[in-house]
């Protein structure tokens, strides 16, 4: 297994699909930021393939040597691993409804219990508590010469956050589970997932010239992203929500 670069410094480093660096069938995308010295993870899946994460991140730099990971919200697949990230001396940092879920475990508001019954999760798994850095909307996190700007987005969750980096001249959009490929959306009959935070998150979205979105799940959109994200604008402009990853 080998991480693949994606971007000019971007790697695609953990996937519950892609074969090419498949950590567990459960994870969602994770990616690694990295300038050559310093950089960020974005994600760090359910915790079950830990070790070929670690495996895939340790083939670039010293994960001890980055700025943290960035968890985009608190469900399982893409935070699970945040406790065995930070034992590894990675800082990790997410909303504070994603910190303050993942302190207590809370598998009510994560979802993991639900999502465990209907066979999404292995029915021995849980989700360890982790202790997150709380962000917000209008920080800026460095690590050298990377910045990321931090942008609420629930809709698909509560506390759910984009990130955007600037890299080799493109705007790239870190979407986690908001927005994929073919302007979709994730929406899920679970307790926060809602129409009209959706709507005017994806709608902010659209504002920004964004040239290439690396979501959580399925193809990456390398070029055009854009266009993605205001045909998903749209769709929700006209009362309609566009149409649902989930069901692809």
């Amino acid at each position: 297994m080998r991480p693949r670069q994606v971007h000019d410094q971007v790697w695609l480093v953990g996937s519950g699909t892609d074969p090419d660096v498949l950590t567990d069938p459960h994870d969602c995308h994770t990616y690694l930021v990295w300038d050559g010295a310093n950089g960020f993870l974005v994600d760090c899946g359910t915790g079950l393939g830990f070790e070929r994460w670690v495996q895939s991140i340790t083939q670039i730099c010293d994960p001890r040597t980055l700025g943290g990971c960035l968890v985009t919200h608190y469900h399982a697949d893409h935070a699970g691993g945040s406790a065995r990230a930070s034992g590894l001396g990675v800082p990790v940092l997410g909303s504070a409804p994603t910190a303050a879920s993942l302190r207590t475990g809370d598998e009510a508001r994560t979802q993991v219990g639900r999502a465990r019954e209907a066979g999404i999760y292995p029915r021995d798994y849980t989700m360890a508590s982790a202790t997150l850095q709380p962000v917000a909307e209008g920080q800026t996190l460095r690590s050298g010469g990377i910045s990321v700007e931090v942008i609420d987005t629930p809709g698909h969750c509560d506390g759910h956050m984009v990130f955007l980096v600037e890299s080799g001249g493109a705007l790239v959009m870190f979407s986690g589970d908001c927005l994929f490929s073919g302007g979709r959306v994730s929406m899920q009959a679970i307790h926060d997932c809602r129409l009209d935070a959706y709507a005017e998150s994806v709608t902010r979205l659209a504002e920004r010239e964004i040239d290439v979105m690396l979501p959580g799940h399925g193809d990456l959109v390398l070029n055009g992203a854009g266009d993605q994200v205001r045909r998903a604008a749209a769709s929700f402009a006209r009362l309609v929500p566009p149409p649902n990853f989930l069901s692809s």
